[in-house]
């Protein structure tokens, strides 16, 4: 069976606009003609959510300052994951280097918050403010930390990993010691 293909007029390009982007289509010929390509952005497709992003800004900014607070803490964790003591210097380096590109990282979405005419600002904005989080969860006296602690219950933050992890045992019921790994063997 063969397929005819017939020469596709305006009607049939209005179609598909209608299909791919109903919020422009519905909008006046004139309006459209009037604006910028760069004032459309994503203003149909609600992508931003500042939220989520926080939430990153704040676990990758804690992370970094854990690493920069507490070095050989990170090389003790290093060598616990099995990274070679004589390369040890090596990983640090490297760690170095993603800190330096994270601090790059939130200065370019600060320069995206400040920036009116940059798409994703809402986004960039609650990255830059989980990072601002971190620093002030990560300034805070240990003592006020254990009294908050103390507050809810908890003694210590070893007995907060370990109620966490029996509460995330009991969720999921998996009885681990029964559990077998499984793979192809090679021929």
């Amino acid at each position: 069976m063969t397929r005819v293909l017939r020469k596709q007029d305006r009607n049939d390009f209005i179609s598909r606009i209608e299909r791919l982007d109903p919020a422009f289509a519905s909008t006046p010929a004139t309006a459209r003609d009037e604006r910028k390509p760069w004032e459309f952005g994503n203003a149909s497709r609600k992508s931003d959510s500042p939220i989520l992003t926080g939430c990153i800004g704040f676990a990758l900014a804690m992370g970094a300052l854990f690493v920069a607070n507490d070095p050989d803490r990170t090389q003790d964790l290093l060598l616990q994951s099995g990274w070679p003591a004589q390369f040890i210097s090596y990983g640090m380096n490297g760690v170095s280097i993603l800190i330096i590109g994270l601090i790059i990282f939130y200065l370019v979405n600060v320069v995206r918050i400040i920036n009116p005419r940059a798409s994703g600002r809402w986004n960039a904005a609650g990255l830059v403010a989980g990072a601002i989080a971190a620093i002030g969860v990560s300034s805070v006296d240990p003592s006020h930390i254990n009294a908050g602690l103390q507050y809810a219950g908890i003694e210590n933050t070893a007995e907060l990993l370990t109620m966490a992890q029996a509460r995330t045992a009991s969720l999921t019921n998996v009885d681990w010691a029964s559990v077998v790994m499984v793979s192809s063997s090679p021929k």
